[in-house]
């Protein structure tokens, strides 16, 4: 199922288009992730040990692409990409109606409304496929405004998991937030 571009214009102004990740987009989307990797508090990834190369990011966004129950949606402001979120759907059989949103935004255009854009793209894709009838996310107890966005888009908080991420030598709480589509 394919997911037909759209633009916005964000909180100051800017024009912002929201479309499918492409082959082509890999240099630019590895660029990206690991730019909001450096320095994150509210992702459990370290920027050395995000894995992908530009041909493993491309492999990456021609799986999503050949898939029925997953997406990739970039953000892009002039275009410069500045948001990507993922729907990863589950491939066995039992759980294929499931999938997992993964999301991250240039430290730049955090609190721009970029998030809120994104999150509801990809919930109206979740919404018209045949397959996905529920999405999940993960995030860390402390990242207020992500959990704040997530109540906003109808998630609900189903579960967590305590001292499952260390952060600078604190232990922090997973909340799972999951909504139906």
């Amino acid at each position: 199922m394919s997911f037909f571009s759209k633009t916005y214009t964000s909180k100051s102004n800017e024009l912002i288009t929201i479309r499918q990740a492409i082959s082509d987009d890999a240099p630019a989307l590895l660029k990206l992730k690991l730019q909001y990797l450096k320095g994150t508090l509210t992702l459990p990834l370290f920027e050395s040990e995000y894995p992908n190369d530009i041909d493993q990011e491309r492999d990456l966004i021609e799986r999503f692409q050949s898939e029925k129950n997953s997406i990739i949606l970039v953000a892009l402001c002039e275009n410069v990409m500045i948001g990507n979120i993922d729907l990863t759907g589950s491939w066995r059989k039992k759980m294929e109606h499931t999938g997992m949103i993964g999301m991250g935004i240039h430290t730049e255009w955090q609190n721009q409304g970029i998030g809120t854009l994104l999150l509801q793209n990809i919930i109206d894709w979740a919404k018209q496929n045949e397959i996905l009838k529920t999405v999940w996310l993960e995030v860390y107890k402390n990242n207020y405004p992500g959990i704040a966005l997530y109540k906003k888009i109808e998630f609900i908080q189903s579960g967590i998991i305590p001292n499952f991420f260390l952060e600078k030598e604190t232990y922090i709480d997973k909340i799972i937030m999951y909504r139906e589509v």
